[in-house]
Formats: structure tokens, C-alpha cells, sequence
């Protein structure tokens, strides 16, 4: 029997949209089962990842954007003043 395994999201493996306008990537990602890029844009004061859907998300529509984020442990991003998180696996 095959073990399926999943890359697991942390914030170091996350490409970085430099403040300079430098070329950048963005990593596939899968955000609860949605397919998605994400990349960190890089701001005076706070940085923000950005999450782009592939498809409308039903709450987000095609576009996550926060500057309050934080991964706990791999996999799983907390974000918001409320304790919210999502699951992100990288594709």
C-alpha cells in the first residue's frame, strides 16, 4: 500500500515579493482543498501574504489578503484577531 504524504506550508517556504520591484515567484498551493498561489509582498512596517484562488472561493472570493498571520506549526496558518486558521498544503 502507498502512504500519501502532503507538503505541509510554513512561512519560510514562501516566495517574497520584494519592496524593490524585483521578479518573484509565487508557490502552488492548496488552501482547505482549494487550489491557490501564494507569495508574501514585502511592505514598510508589516509584510502580507497574499493568496490567490484559482476558482472563486466561497468565502474569499479569488483573493486572500492579511497582514496578521502567523504559522504555528507546519500546515496550518492562523490569521485574524479571532484565532481563524486555514489549511495549507504546498502543491
Amino acid at each position: 500500500m502507498t502512504k500519501i504524504t502532503q507538503k505541509l506550508l510554513t512561512e519560510e517556504k514562501i516566495p517574497i515579493a520584494p519592496f524593490n520591484g524585483e521578479d518573484y515567484g509565487k508557490l502552488n498551493i492548496s488552501v482547505d482543498g482549494y487550489k491557490a498561489q501564494c507569495f508574501i509582498l514585502e511592505r514598510w512596517g508589516t509584510n502580507k501574504i497574499i493568496i490567490q484562488f484559482d476558482e472563486k472561493h466561497p468565502k474569499w472570493d479569488y483573493f486572500f489578503i492579511t497582514k496578521y498571520f502567523d504559522f504555528e506549526k507546519p500546515g496550518e496558518m492562523f490569521w485574524g484577531h479571532q484565532g481563524e486558521k486555514m489549511h495549507i498544503a504546498i502543491c
